[in-house]
């Protein structure tokens, strides 16, 4: 359980990092970009192509995220009509089911990422190697797996229901503004 913790810890220090970096380094470069072209008449030619770079990080990166908070996507309705046991049946079938896919489509990505690399494609304007912006999709999908694994694993250890590493059936949900 040890091991499970420090991954878990160690994912976690690797997620924040990108997405309160990604989204601060977006907002900077995007808001500067509009007042550039406002006041000086002047747009950068890379700021859209780092806003997209940024999103695609944001977004793949964040599924670990969501995965360990608990606010991924999932049936609540039917699963709070289950019992405790029958809901941890579930979890554990829809852990291991979804961990398994994200490896999935983890391999799949790099290989479309080792595609890129053999193509030498590069984006229009900063021309970076495009290889260097899917590889964080398969690190993405990799860290959601990992996620969910860690998930699976907490579940068969524990007595309660983890619907993500940080969060168990029963938490307090606080919804603010309403």
């Amino acid at each position: 359980m040890n091991l499970i913790k420090k991954v878990d810890d160690f994912t976690r220090k690797i997620e924040e990092v990108i997405l309160s970096y990604g989204i601060i380094f977006m907002a900077i470069t995007l808001i500067g970009n509009v007042i550039s072209r406002t006041l000086f008449n002047k747009s950068w030619t890379w700021a859209e192509e780092v806003g997209q770079i940024l999103v695609i990080s944001i977004t793949f990166v964040g599924t670990s995220h969501a995965a360990r908070v608990g606010r991924h996507i999932r049936m609540s309705a039917f699963f709070d009509m289950l019992s405790q046991k029958n809901q941890k049946i579930l979890i554990l079938i829809m852990s291991l089911v979804t961990s398994i896919t994200m490896f999935y489509l983890s391999y799949l990505s790099l290989l479309y990422t080792m595609k890129i690399y053999s193509i030498g494609r590069v984006t229009p304007s900063m021309r970076l190697p495009m290889y260097k912006i899917t590889s964080v999709v398969v690190f993405g999908f990799f860290l959601t797996g990992i996620q969910y694994l860690i998930n699976f694993i907490l579940n068969i250890k524990e007595k309660d229901v983890y619907i993500g590493t940080e969060k168990k059936i029963g938490d307090e949900e606080l919804i603010s503004g309403y």
